[in-house]
């Protein structure tokens, strides 16, 4: 639940602060200086959806939904049916890059919402966290954010859960620590909030494209395989080569088997015996939490902070410093498709990437109301002045 106007305004006055700071304020400047200039100093509401913010709004919206609740298990598949069927019927609507990236996003997706885990415990969706932070010097730095989904399992622990749609390459260990600030933070509220110690708070990220596939070996071990959803009977491949033979399998049979159930992108077809060596689970990426760690991100959002504050107060001297620290990268995916200051048309459109679309016939009508009249001819000589 968003916090209110008014509830923000109590919490400024709480605490003697003139700001309440998000952590996708503090992205929107880690990721783009221009971005930030464009939401928060000029404060133009620019829309930077594209198909992946929408695509993972709804996504978010009816995992929510259905761990609230509110709608049943089956009722997750209808509805990411129904939404992907607008979408598709809609002309205007963004686009993936190709077909094939289309494709594999849209069947992994559809692929969790048939196998994803439940979680048995009563949860809280969009829950606000309060984090207070303060400098060396003592000034305070209040930060309000909303956790997907939280809840307190059996024996206590307090679990945060990020549900994503990116790709899992972007959560290497290189990039994780920065993927991983914002709940750290809202680990540092909590721990802030109940006083739990940090080994009994949890965050995770559920990485929806992907699954875990734990399957046993020939050794009776059992070993985990991380693969997109859309495809992990496929890579299962050449275990059952192995393995059907082994349950009685012809060649033959072992062959059509296999590329059944690659096509269907289940074991149905499958002999029990066989099926019973393979599961399924969520895949989730877990953030190491210590006192340690949340320390040195507090130290490090104070200073994101301060900067902010320092690019605020350029003045007319932010333009030119901006024309020279943070050029456009026209090969930096994030500029050409997700930053909102760089993938803008009207940005587009200054530098020359794209031309400025000329108004047809009926747009020029529709400016001037499209009203007839019997001075029809008089308007027309009219429009003709006010276009040459």
């Amino acid at each position: 639940m968003r916090l209110k106007y008014e509830e923000l305004e109590l919490l400024k006055k709480k605490y003697g602060v003139n700001r309440i700071w998000s952590f996708s304020r503090i992205s929107t400047f880690l990721n783009c200086r221009w971005a930030y200039k464009l939401l928060y100093i000029d404060k133009i509401r620019a829309n930077n959806d594209n198909v992946y913010t929408i695509m993972g709004t709804e996504c978010h919206r009816i995992i929510q939904d259905y761990l609230a609740n509110d709608i049943k298990y089956p009722d997750m598949e209808h509805q990411w049916g129904e939404f992907i069927q607008k979408w598709k019927d809609d002309p205007k609507s963004f686009q993936f890059d190709t077909k094939k990236i289309e494709n594999g996003y849209l069947d992994n997706i559809e692929h969790y919402f048939k196998n994803t885990d439940s979680i048995p415990f009563k949860v809280n969706n969009e829950k606000p966290i309060l984090i207070k932070l303060k400098d060396k010097d003592g000034k305070p730095f209040i930060f309000v954010g909303y956790a997907d989904t939280e809840y307190k399992d059996d024996k206590g622990d307090l679990n945060i859960i990020d549900f994503k749609t990116s790709s899992k390459s972007t959560f290497s260990p290189k990039g994780l620590p920065k993927k991983s600030m914002q709940l750290i933070l809202y680990a540092i509220g909590e721990h802030q909030r109940t006083g739990l110690p940090y080994d009994k708070i949890h965050c995770r990220f559920d990485m929806q494209k992907y699954c875990t596939v734990n399957y046993r070996m020939e050794n009776g071990k059992w070993k985990n395989s991380i693969q997109a959803r859309s495809e992990w009977v496929f890579k299962m491949s050449n275990k059952l080569k192995t393995k059907l033979p082994k349950a009685g399998v012809d060649p033959i049979t072992t062959d059509e088997m296999i590329i059944e159930a690659s096509q269907n992108n289940n074991m149905d077809n499958l002999p029990e015996e066989v099926r019973n060596q393979f599961r399924i689970s969520n895949y989730y990426i877990d953030i190491e939490l210590s006192e340690e760690i949340c320390q040195k991100l507090e130290e490090k959002i104070i200073g994101y902070c301060k900067d902010t504050l320092e690019l605020e107060d350029m003045g007319e001297d932010l333009n030119d410093y901006l024309e020279i620290n943070f050029p456009y990268d026209s090969s930096n995916y994030y500029c050409q498709k997700l930053c909102a200051y760089h993938s803008s048309q009207a940005f587009k459109e200054e530098m020359g990437i794209i031309k400025k679309p000329l108004l047809d016939e009926q747009e020029i009508d529709n400016l001037f109301g499209n009203v007839e009249s019997e001075d029809a001819e008089e308007d027309d000589e009219l429009l003709k002045e006010l276009l040459s």
